[in-house]
């Protein structure tokens, strides 16, 4: 069952934005809410949903919701996150400037279908987003002189750096296009092949590079390895199936090429946390 959350559930009549820190994010329901969700996953691991789309969420990752989309968190496992929660008054008079932002434009109109907004960060990223998202969360508590426009101020910093992020990546695929069409093809050749035990070797001959270059390029543009990406795909695929309870775990592990429903069982817990029946339990 979907769950319809209200601002007036999360924000004070002060400002309508504030920060949560969650050392320890656990599953949640279905939901959809009327305000804005940044999230920077700090640390672990969670198999997430998106408007029906499975993905697995890594250290460094960031994304908004946008409200209305309908999301939840399948499983987490050792998962730390900050959530920063914002109404459209919160960027009250700033709207030119996010629209002159160019990559965060369709935060005001909404994102096309084929908007891709998830974003990796690296190390240096990292700590410039959680000290933004630290500073939030302490002018809104203490509230100092100023507080108010010290955090709108941050939020600009915070979608400005967002947008960079989301740049970097396009810019870096257009300015090395030829490498990313290569690195394309092995992620194609993962969608294609995901119920074989692929190797890197084959993943590399797809794409017409060495295994060497192919994992540097695969980090460089996708923040993880090859063999990380092709295990996460394969096991959100596994998420998908086994929503059908008329399949057992045994007959998914046998749709994905699994000859060992304990190995399929051992690599699904390794990426989400959950063996697969403990999944079928909190889906």
């Amino acid at each position: 069952m979907e769950t319809w959350l209200t601002a007036d559930q999360f924000f004070d009549l002060d400002f309508p934005l504030m920060v949560i820190k969650n050392n320890q994010h656990s599953k949640t329901a279905l939901h959809r809410h009327e305000f804005y969700e940044l999230v920077y996953i700090d640390h672990g691991v969670a198999l997430h949903s998106h408007e029906g789309q499975i993905q697995i969420l890594t250290a460094g990752d960031l994304f908004l919701v946008l409200p209305g989309e309908a999301h939840s968190y399948i499983s987490t496992h050792q998962t730390g996150l900050y959530n920063c929660l914002f109404k459209a008054e919160a960027f009250d008079g700033m709207e030119a400037d996010i629209a002159a932002l160019g990559e965060l434009s369709w935060l005001l109109k909404g994102r096309e279908r084929s908007q891709a907004d998830r974003v990796h960060a690296s190390m240096a990223q990292r700590q410039q987003i959680v000290l933004i998202l630290e500073q939030i969360d302490w002018e809104k508590s203490n509230q100092p002189i100023g507080w108010h426009l010290k955090c709108k101020l941050l939020l600009m910093d915070f979608f400005v750096l967002y947008a960079r992020l989301l740049g970097n990546h396009r810019q870096k695929t257009q300015e090395t296009g030829a490498n990313f069409r290569q690195v394309l093809k092995a992620v194609a050749y993962i969608e294609q092949h995901y119920k074989q035990d692929i190797t890197v070797e084959e993943m590399a001959r797809a794409a017409g590079l060495s295994t060497g270059y192919l994992s540097r390029q695969f980090r460089y543009f996708l923040g993880t390895s090859p063999s990380e990406y092709a295990r996460s795909f394969r096991m959100a695929k596994a998420a998908e199936l086994l929503r059908n309870e008329q399949h057992s775990v045994a007959a998914v592990a046998r749709d994905l090429g699994f000859h060992d429903t304990g190995l399929f069982s051992r690599q699904f817990r390794m990426v989400t946390g959950l063996s697969p029946t403990g999944y079928r339990k909190i889906k």
